[in-house]
């Protein structure tokens, strides 16, 4: 069993064993609780990895709360909905001292038939598809980097695609306003992706590349994205840019070289 693996499954386990799960118990006593539970681990990475889990098991717990007794509706005056908000508050600011994890559920079967590197992407933002392209390029003798890009005068596209995500090991995400409102998006790349990362053991990678409210589509702010919301590429420097990039890099060839 790998050590991320071993981690999540504690933290879910701390979660369901601790007062993190009794919703009439004060969020600060639980932030207590967290704090010392932490305690236990020397690497940063490996913190980053518990409370990665801890929020994702804290967001849908929120989630089924809010369908069960609220209609799927957010509750102001709910006392659970305030403490699982306040935690995972508290989550998101100490995750965001730590290092970046790539956020995957680890169901994880045979994948060794998804070896492609599939960039979705609006082409209004082309522009950045264009600079990640570049850092790729280093590797492309390791690495099996596609986008839409690659798709041969005379081949039927929307099949050219289908065929590349059903061999998608990493999904890299470039999302702006343009990405979540493109139909072609929403309807026929990210459902297939977002299975495969589901059942499949395929990772998503999540790249802001302007502002937008990344934060309202569950489907896909459940997953950490490099970049937080509010440092969208666009708001970045060029020394930040290639800091970013040269992440997603590593990042991507980290999950390939998982055995």
């Amino acid at each position: 069993m790998g050590e991320e693996k071993i981690i999540r499954e504690e933290a879910r386990e701390f979660y369901e064993n601790s007062s993190l799960s009794n919703p009439n118990l004060e969020s600060s006593k639980k932030l207590s609780d967290l704090k010392y539970r932490l305690s236990d681990f020397y690497s940063p990475e490996f913190k980053s990895i518990f409370l990665d889990e801890m929020k994702i098991t804290i967001s849908e717990e929120l989630k089924e709360h809010r369908d069960k007794s609220h209609g799927g509706n957010p509750s102001p005056t709910c006392g659970y909905e305030i403490s699982a908000e306040r935690l995972i508050f508290y989550l998101n600011q100490e995750l965001g001292t730590l290092p970046k994890v790539v956020h995957q559920k680890y169901d994880i079967q045979d994948i060794n038939k998804r070896e492609k590197v599939f960039v979705s992407y609006n082409h209004l933002d082309k522009q950045y598809l264009n600079d990640i392209q570049r850092h790729f390029k280093p590797f492309k003798s390791k690495i099996d980097f596609w986008d839409d890009s690659r798709i041969e005068p005379g081949k039927k596209w929307k099949e050219e695609i289908r065929k590349a995500i059903l061999e998608t090991k990493v999904a890299i995400l470039l999302v702006s306003t343009d990405f979540l409102g493109s139909d072609f998006i929403s309807t026929d790349e990210l459902p297939p992706l977002l299975e495969a990362a589901e059942k499949e053991g395929a990772v998503i990678l999540i790249v802001i590349l302007k502002p937008c409210l990344f934060e309202e589509f569950d489907d896909l702010n459940q997953f950490q994205a490099m970049n937080p919301p509010n440092r969208p590429v666009s708001k970045m420097d060029e020394n930040e840019r290639e800091e970013l990039f040269v992440n997603l890099v590593r990042q991507t060839r980290k999950v390939l070289n998982e055995k």
